[in-house]
C-alpha cells in the first residue's frame, strides 16, 4: 500500500491545482484546435515550431515528474495540529484508513475549506471530494462506496478544519 501513497498525493495536488486554476467562473472548452502549433510565448513573439508527437523525443517532458520525497529540502508537508488530528480521527471513525495518507488528506481537507470559505462553487468542492474518495477507495483505504467517502471527507473538513 505504501506505493499508492505518492500516487494519491499527486492526484490530490493535481485536482487541487485544477480547481484553483479554474476558479469560480464558468469556463468551457469545446471543439478541436485549428492548427498543431504552439501558442506564442508571452511578449507576442510568434513561434513557428509545430508540436512534436508524444511518441517522438522532443526533448520536452512527456510525463509527470516523480513524486517529491518528504525529506527533500524545501518540502513542506501540511501542518498536522489539533484541528487536523480531529479531522483525521473523524475520517478513521467513519471507515477511512488515514495512517499512510495524512499529508494528502489534510491537503485535500484544507483545499475544500478554502473553496467553501472563499465562496467557491459547490461543484468545485465536489470535484476535490470525488477525486480524493476515488483514490481512497481504489487504493483500498476504505470499503465504503466512493460517494459515501466523498460525503465523509466534505463533512469532516467542514466540521473539523473550516473556520
Amino acid at each position: 500500500m505504501r506505493a499508492r501513497v505518492p500516487a494519491l498525493g499527486a492526484a490530490l495536488i493535481v485536482a487541487g491545482g485544477l480547481v484553483t486554476a479554474c476558479g469560480g467562473g464558468d469556463s468551457t472548452v469545446s471543439g478541436t484546435p485549428d492548427t498543431e502549433t504552439l501558442a506564442p510565448p508571452p511578449g507576442g513573439a510568434a513561434s513557428s515550431s509545430a508540436r512534436v508527437p508524444v511518441d517522438e523525443d522532443s526533448g520536452r517532458f512527456t510525463e509527470a515528474p516523480g513524486t517529491v520525497s518528504s525529506d527533500t529540502p524545501g518540502y513542506d508537508a501540511p501542518a498536522v495540529g489539533a484541528r487536523e488530528r480531529g479531522y483525521l480521527e473523524v475520517l478513521e471513525r467513519e471507515g477511512v484508513q488515514t495512517e499512510e495518507l495524512q499529508d494528502p488528506l489534510v491537503a485535500a481537507g484544507n483545499t475544500i475549506c478554502r473553496i467553501r470559505t472563499t465562496g467557491g462553487a459547490a461543484d468545485e468542492t465536489t470535484t476535490i471530494a470525488d477525486a480524493v474518495a476515488g483514490q481512497i477507495v481504489a487504493g483500498g483505504y476504505s470499503d465504503l462506496e466512493v460517494e459515501q467517502v466523498a460525503r465523509i471527507v466534505v463533512d469532516a473538513s467542514a466540521g473539523q478544519l473550516c473556520p
